[in-house]
């Protein structure tokens, strides 16, 4: 079949141009000079955490507060949905046998207690490791990963509210987006998990604390200067130290916050040598204006398990197979051809060696779509990495660049092509279903949190759906005294046996 697409270079791939039009070189700006754009970025940056600092629960829209438990929910599913992996198992081991001890919760079956920092490092680990975390769209972020593990494990140990968790992931994953934003790699070199889950992190536990402003500063300025140097490519060749990212990003959030109380922080311009001095990232600093946007409005939330850049070709897959079911197994599929959008072109690992490394290939997520009708979780575990209909479809899979990508939403699209004795057919998905312009319907997730939760803490979803009916709440009435109620208490009734 002729390709009526041309190839596309990665924008910003073989350039030297930021996103604001100035020439980047050795990290300095050409004509502008290195100290004003260092001044500048400091300025702006110190401005917004500021002004997000000062705001209040009643600052929040009702539209923020709901999506903030719709982001607990996921994230907190997502743990229970990969507590019982032998290497979580293994590694939940290690921590509760040779971590201090604490009485903060891990979420896994039976609800295990430690310190808040081992706590905190293993709920970042099972956040994450199956993909099924939420994540920002407007930048290479997963917001509530990098606050929530920090965050929720600060506010069980000092008997925090739910409405002061929400209120601290609400403003933390404002800042943590707002970052990404700001200083953008021009490819996919650098992981966001290690660079960024300090700096979210930080955020939320100094907003819970209330941190001063100059302190809050002085913590996620220095939390920045703690991110890790986290290959990209670790993620689609299968090393799970890539998981790990979050877990570390949690600690040294939390380590950040009390340095900066104890007077030992970075500066407001220690974001801007890292991310631009050190690694060479672009700049826009308009990511720190007051634009009346909240970053949670702009998140995503997933079915899919596996890297948010292949849903867009699971969703073309799936609409073939609706209109042509007997594509179902791939026993009579001979060819396939994809149309990938920029970020999903690295996605090229034909022989994926762990469950982390499918979830972060796009032959092995258009294969197993057809072998199974969907990427639910069944489409990347162990069983599928052997199994001989998956493999024989990755090896027939062609990747080429998709032209004429258009703005977001529209930037992340895919076309697939299916060939049998029959013919071929093609589909086109210029964004996948679960962004902000394609939410899936509320029961859908609420289907997905209940399964995942009901292996481990089946009274789990019911709590975290009650949280997110009474985040709306503005004051008084019933329904609001379930926010002024602790988060431990949220917790105790996770873990409560169901009411039968």
């Amino acid at each position: 079949m002729a390709n009526d697409f041309a190839a596309r270079p990665v924008p910003g791939s073989d350039s030297g141009q930021a996103s604001d039009g100035i020439q980047v070189i050795d990290g300095g700006q050409v004509g502008d000079g290195v100290e004003t754009a260092r001044a500048d970025a400091a300025s702006a940056f110190a401005t917004c955490l500021r002004r997000i600092a000062a705001c209040e629960w009643p600052d929040l829209p009702v539209a923020a507060r709901r999506r903030a438990a719709m982001i607990v929910a996921d994230n907190v599913s997502a743990a229970f949905s990969a507590a019982d992996e032998p290497e979580v198992v293994r590694a939940r081991q290690l921590a509760l046998s040779e971590g201090d001890a604490g009485a903060v919760t891990i979420l896994a079956r039976g609800r295990p207690l430690a310190s808040r920092r081992d706590a905190a490092s293993i709920n970042g680990l099972t956040m994450g490791w199956n993909e099924l975390d939420e994540g920002y769209r407007k930048a290479v972020c997963h917001g509530g990963l990098y606050v929530l593990p920090a965050l929720l494990a600060t506010a069980e140990a000092r008997g925090a509210s739910a409405r002061d968790v929400l209120r601290a992931l609400i403003l933390g994953y404002e800042i943590v987006a707002r970052v990404a934003r700001a200083w953008r790699f021009p490819d996919l070199r650098l992981h966001p998990h290690a660079l960024l889950a300090p700096v979210g992190a930080a955020a939320g536990v100094a907003l819970l604390r209330r941190l001063p402003a100059d302190e809050l500063i002085a913590a996620v300025a220095g939390a920045a200067a703690l991110g890790m140097a986290g290959p990209f490519n670790q993620a689609v060749q299968g090393a799970l130290i890539r998981n790990t990212w979050a877990a570390h990003g949690a600690a040294a959030g939390i380590a950040a916050v009390d340095h900066a109380r104890a007077g030992i922080g970075g500066l407001a311009s220690t974001p801007y040598d890292v991310y631009v001095t050190s690694l060479g990232t672009t700049t826009d600093l308009s990511a720190f204006d007051d634009d009346g946007d909240w970053a949670v409005c702009a998140g995503y939330q997933k079915i899919n398990a596996c890297c948010q850049y292949a849903h867009s070709s699971i969703a073309a897959v799936e609409a073939l197979i609706a209109r042509t079911p007997a594509l179902l197994d791939g026993d009579a599929v001979s060819a396939v051809r994809v149309w990938a959008h920029p970020l999903a072109l690295k996605l090229d690992n034909r022989q994926p060696s762990t469950t982390l490394a499918a979830k972060f290939s796009l032959p092995h997520a258009v294969a197993a779509a057809i072998v199974h009708g969907h990427g639910g979780v069944a489409a990347f575990d162990s069983a599928s990495l052997s199994d001989p209909r998956i493999a024989r479809l990755r090896q027939l899979i062609e990747i080429v660049p998709f032209d004429a990508v258009r703005p977001a939403p529209h930037d992340r699209p895919a076309t697939v092509e299916i060939v049998t004795a029959a013919g071929a057919d093609r589909e086109t998905c210029w964004s996948a279903p679960g962004g902000p312009d394609l939410p899936f319907d509320e029961q859908a997730i609420w289907r997905k949190v209940a399964a995942l939760c009901a292996p481990v803490a089946p009274s789990a979803a019911g709590v975290l759906e009650r949280l997110a009916q009474v985040a709306v709440e503005s004051g008084d009435g019933a329904m609001s005294l379930s926010l002024s109620s602790t988060w431990s208490a949220s917790l105790d009734a996770m873990f409560a046996e169901p009411q039968r």
